[in-house]
């Protein structure tokens, strides 16, 4: 085993040396000015306006890809203007395949950049190559938009205040953009003429070209601000009163039958731009979208995605830790926060929240936060306080350090089923370096225990990546102690010693076949490597070799790969219904896949693997196929069917399946209905979801909501409710 695991490392240092100094990365800084205007702009996609003939215009965009460092084929220009008010960008998109052939296969908020015709723009406000908010727009206005900080932590569920409108001709598609002053986060200077980072995107999807008006490299992304641009000017307001008030009401047909009556909101006051105070008030997530159903049939809980809007404001603060989603974490979670602690039990049913509040201060030297949080209930954990405070401080261009404490009390049941008051505590220590623009390095080191001074346990990491235009490589270390426990945090196993060393090639050689068709190569090889802490004991290793992986220049992958499993299981236990017993067991696995081109009409992915699980085999087909045949409409189905034969103590065949249906009609991008429905034949689940959402103002909605899910083997359960729900923002 370490004969092998050298091996890696060696060829990993050797592919290393084969990527260095490949990088093509221009120093050069470009400049654009904006124009100020008292005349009103009205946001409609059509830069009508005399005032935009007299703007200056970002032109002349680099290719990013296919053809890194060449001329932009697809001709893009931004202007833009800005009042006492806001912030006007108007980006016209010159392409000559007719409106009728922009892909947009959806009008989803949020929609997957990959598969869609976009621009969007990236403002660093602080000026300090490090944060950025970026927005980005289809050819029919649909909204995408996050927050970023050094490339590396990002809010992808942030939801901004601001509009965008779009219009389309046969020669070219315009997007006009409205930022309010209130909605970005800034620095204000007396001694010094403003300036913002700023860089501009636009990806043409029929031909897979990604251009940016500022160069960056493709091994980096789009909001490494390093990279981008200067804005100049402009003149922004002094801070100013920016409160956002968002009540709602709700009524709820609930699965006993009862109905309920609600009311709450949040309250969002920007005291400075760089300080910002959220307070919430029986605070519901009614209308956030439903966990879907999986099959797991690994040992190690399944790390569901948070997808509730307080939550998710502000996550990459609080959000610190390793998520264990294959790569450089490995298959390991280690998250001292874990925001679905909060407000959730165990089978992920809603535990009301009573109460709360989040402070962030942002800004280019530090950044820290608060959150408070109490639930109520009379259930057994219900009515807990939370509370999780976060210090973050820059160091020099591209490094930070920084600290996580978080605490739970309240009355929970121990070893003696009595019930007392307990107070559970989890701190961290973190830092990235970025040590040159390849080489990083990311560490962690957390302590967990009560306030009695019993159940102390430690956890960490350490991460080191190179990544060029022509490689990514690392090499990693995670350890978590058996009394490591984050009462309000998560982490997929616990006395672990895990190493995962790994490295990925992205070629685009001239000696490569098929340069017509295949726009990347990318081969790679991995490991990762399981001690048991305690006793130094090997418990599991896994060997995974992609000798074969292309990228299509015109969308879509294929890719073939093999992995070595190695597994010492200590105690019993049952993946879907399958005893597995203790012992060792080695075994082989083979998988290829293949994904179409996401932003055509009819698409496709198709994944089969087959070979070993434990004592028996398993072969897993998993296909999803979507079908758009406007963007207003677009439906989904897929399947994941896993046969398992000889598997367990029993020697069992068996075949478990799941099924899914999801669609989703638009009017426009802010009238929208969605469906979804899933079966598991483990155990005859159904779930169904359906959804009316009506932006009928800014970020302000009515919800009509239907949930369903039917589930049991020998007594079945129906779980039933629907809920109207109305929210309105002020902004004041």
């Amino acid at each position: 085993m370490k004969a092998k695991l050298y091996s890696l490392m060696l060829i990993l240092l050797q592919f290393i040396c084969y990527g260095q100094n490949k990088d093509v990365i221009s120093n050069e800084k470009k400049s654009f000015r904006t124009t100020f205007t008292t005349n009103k702009i009205i946001v409609d996609g059509f830069l009508d306006e005399s005032d935009w003939g007299k703007t200056e215009v970002a032109s002349n965009f680099t290719q990013i890809q296919p053809q890194t460092g060449n001329k932009a084929y697809f001709i893009t220009e931004v202007k833009s203007l800005y009042t006492a008010s806001s912030l006007y960008f108007g980006i016209v998109c010159y392409d000559t395949i007719g409106r009728n052939n922009v892909k947009a296969p959806d009008l989803k908020r949020d929609f997957n950049f990959q598969n869609h015709d976009l621009v969007g723009i990236t403002i660093d406000g602080f000026n300090d190559e490090r944060n950025g908010i970026t927005v980005f727009a289809n050819p029919y206005g649909a909204q995408r938009d996050y927050l970023s900080f050094d490339d590396t932590y990002f809010d992808v569920d942030w939801n901004g205040l601001w509009k965008v409108r779009t219009t389309r001709t046969d020669d070219y598609w315009v997007a006009e953009f409205e930022i309010p002053w209130k909605t970005l986060r800034y620095k204000l200077s007396d001694s010094q003429t403003p300036v913002f980072g700023i860089n501009f995107q636009r990806v043409q999807r029929t031909s897979n070209e990604r251009s940016a008006w500022s160069f960056y490299p493709r091994s980096v992304g789009f909001n490494r601000m390093e990279h981008a641009g200067k804005m100049s000017g402009f003149i922004p307001p002094e801070p100013m009163t920016n409160i956002q008030v968002n009540p709602y009401t709700l009524f709820s047909d609930n699965p006993d039958g009862a109905t309920e009556f609600k009311a709450g909101g949040e309250v969002k006051w920007v005291i400075t731009p760089n300080l910002v105070l959220d307070a919430t008030v029986n605070t519901d997530f009614a209308q956030a979208d439903v966990d879907q159903l999986v099959n797991n049939t690994t040992r190690f809980s399944v790390l569901f995605p948070e997808k509730r809007q307080f939550f998710l404001e502000n996550s990459s603060l609080f959000g610190v830790g390793i998520s264990g989603d294959g790569g450089i974490s490995g298959n390991v979670a280690l998250i001292p926060f874990f925001s679905r602690r909060i407000g959730l039990d165990a089978n992920s049913r809603p535990i009301p929240i009573a109460y709360g509040g989040r402070a962030v201060h942002r800004s280019n030297k530090r950044n820290f936060g608060a959150m408070f949080l109490q639930q109520k209930g009379s259930s057994n954990g219900a009515n807990q306080k939370y509370f999780v405070g976060r210090y973050s401080e820059n160091i020099g261009k591209n490094n930070r350090i920084g600290a996580i404490v978080t605490g739970v009390t309240g009355k929970a049941t121990d070893a003696t089923t009595a019930l007392n008051s307990r107070f559970d505590y989890t701190t961290a220590i973190d830092g990235f370096f970025r040590l040159n623009p390849q080489h990083s390095i990311n560490a962690m080191i957390s302590l967990t225990g009560d306030k009695a001074g019993n159940n102390m346990g430690w956890a960490g990491y350490v991460q080191y990546e190179y990544k060029s235009d022509r490689i990514n490589a690392w090499l990693a270390s995670t350890w978590i102690s058996d009394k490591f426990d984050p009462k309000s945090g998560f982490i997929s196993r616990r006395n672990i010693i895990a190493t995962m060393p790994g490295v990925e090639l992205s070629l685009r050689e001239k000696w490569l076949p098929f340069k017509r068709v295949v726009r990347d190569y990318e081969p790679g090889i991995f490991a990762e490597i399981y001690h048991e802490a305690s006793t130094g004991n090997i418990l599991e290793q896994k060997i995974a070799i992609s000798p074969l992986s292309f990228n299509f220049i015109k969308g879509g992958k294929m890719g073939v790969s093999y992995s070595y499993n190695y597994q010492r299981i200590a105690e019993d236990f049952s993946p879907v219904g399958l005893a597995i017993g203790m012992g060792t067991y080695t075994y082989n696995n083979y998988e290829i896949y293949y994904s179409s081109d996401g932003s055509r009409k009819i698409s496709y992915d198709i994944s089969y693997q087959t070979g070993g699980y434990f004592n028996g085999k398993l072969h897993t087909l998993d296909v999803s196929l979507a079908y758009s045949p406007k963007p207003y409409i677009s439906l989904g189905a897929s399947i994941g069917a896993n046969d398992f034969e000889k598997v367990g103590i029993m020697e069992e065949d068996k075949s478990v399946n799941l099924f899914s249906f999801d669609s989703r009609f638009a009017v426009n991008p802010r009238l929208q209905f969605t469906f979804l429905y899933q079966r598991n034949t483990l155990d005859k689940s159904n779930l169904y979801n359906a959804r009316l959402s009506w932006e009928y103002k800014p970020l302000s909605f009515v919800y009509l909501v239907f949930n369903s899910r039917e589930y049991g083997l020998l007594e079945r359960t129906n779980e039933q409710n629907t809920i109207v729900k109305v929210s309105f923002l002020k902004q004041l």
